[in-house]
């Protein structure tokens, strides 16, 4: 708990928990929002594709997606860790955090694996297991993005439990 209470203590946990400006807790939340859309939307639009759902969109130039993917994730994952270093005692204690996390890690797996194997395959190639790992990527962001807003009112899930 003494490592929790250190991160809360850092400069960065400090500046998004007590900024007064708009460049604290504000801009981390809007960067955090902005990074899983980058992330999502164009990652739930190539797996539509690969599922079939749009057979008329060419697959392969969604593959010029991924780059657009990965920089949204990242976005996400640093605004994320400065959301929940600032109130490190009882975010990183959370079970609904780490049932993110553990959803997060998982869907950007597959979503590497579905642009290594699907978009980046040989024509034809992958493209069985591409339809399994682009529903599974659908369900896992879905999960994520649930999850997410349940941190939020977790206290008040775990006290009618």
């Amino acid at each position: 708990m003494d490592i929790l209470i250190w991160l809360e203590g850092t400069w960065i946990a400090t500046f998004v928990r007590e900024s007064p400006s708009i460049l604290g807790f504000p801009t981390f939340l809007f960067a955090h929002s902005l990074g899983l859309s980058l992330a999502v939307g164009p990652c739930a639009i190539a797996a539509v594709r690969v599922l079939g759902l749009a057979p008329t969109l060419p697959l392969k130039p969604l593959g010029r997606l991924f780059p657009y993917m990965w920089i949204g994730f990242w976005l996400t994952v640093v605004s994320g860790v400065g959301l929940a270093i600032a109130d490190a005692s009882n975010k990183l204690v959370n079970p609904i955090l780490l049932v993110k996390l553990v959803l997060v890690v998982v869907a950007a797996a597959n979503m590497w694996l579905l642009d290594k194997k699907v978009f980046r395959a040989p024509e034809g190639a992958g493209a069985g297991n591409g339809k399994l790992m682009a529903g599974t990527l659908l369900v896992l962001w879905l999960a994520v993005t649930i999850a997410g807003r349940l941190i939020a009112y977790s206290r008040t899930i775990f006290e009618v439990l």
